[in-house]
């Protein structure tokens, strides 16, 4: 079943469960936090920011950053809303796709930038425009954090994943290459390989690098020059 981002059932039930079936994403998160704590103080932007969920570990954590979170499902944000609300000015949210990012007025010099679980949703000509505007709205030295799905590269390849996949205890798995394109399609998924990631990071002007890659899990940075 397709993932309807706009229903406030499914949005509340995702919530919950955010953890569930990556067991990578809780370390790279864990990760991100220890990485922020030597960022400088400012604005961060969370682009894809959902429910909330890691704005509010990065606001308890740092208590120099302030949060722009961006997000298309306005269901996702009144979860937001609420779970930020007693963060009070340190936070604004808005709606909006990443698809169309200049339509978005956001604080330029952000000392950071952080999507997590957001940009596999775009092809590879809206991740470009995405990773540019990210640039465009960094401080020098600003950082740059992508901790998501990665595209399997290849049929020839895929047992290997899936099998990965399985010791991870990731789910769903699908057992063939054809059942793993049905499910990207279903939900609108369409992860670029970890190299293509970071031909786009490079491309618009950070240093860039995979920092944890677990199969098709993993977590990309890239740091905007002085």
């Amino acid at each position: 079943m397709a993932k309807n981002w706009q229903d406030p059932a499914f949005a509340e039930a995702w919530d919950a469960r955010h953890v569930v079936g990556n067991p990578a994403r809780a370390e790279h998160l864990s990760l991100l936090l220890t990485i922020l704590e030597e960022v400088a103080s400012g604005w961060i932007l969370d682009l894809g920011c959902g429910s909330g969920l890691i704005a509010q570990m990065v606001l308890d954590g740092k208590a120099g950053a302030r949060i722009l979170g961006l997000d298309s499902s306005a269901a996702m944000l009144e979860i937001a809303k609420e779970r930020l609300g007693p963060y009070d000015e340190r936070v604004q949210l808005t709606e909006a796709d990443l698809t169309s990012l200049d339509r978005v007025k956001a604080p330029t010099e952000c000392s950071a930038a952080i999507a997590v679980q957001s940009l596999h949703h775009l092809d590879e000509t809206q991740y470009r425009a995405a990773v540019r505007w990210t640039f465009e709205h960094l401080a020098p030295r600003g950082w740059f954090f992508i901790i998501d799905r990665l595209a399997i590269p290849s049929e020839r390849l895929y047992s290997a994943f899936h099998n990965l996949r399985e010791r991870q205890g990731q789910s769903p798995n699908p057992a063939d290459w054809s059942g793993y394109l049905e499910w990207l399609e279903v939900n609108g998924d369409r992860p670029l390989p970890v190299q293509g990631i970071l031909r786009l990071l490079e491309e618009a002007g950070f240093q860039s690098a995979a920092l944890d890659v677990r199969g098709d899990r993993g977590m990309l940075i890239g740091r905007r020059p002085a």
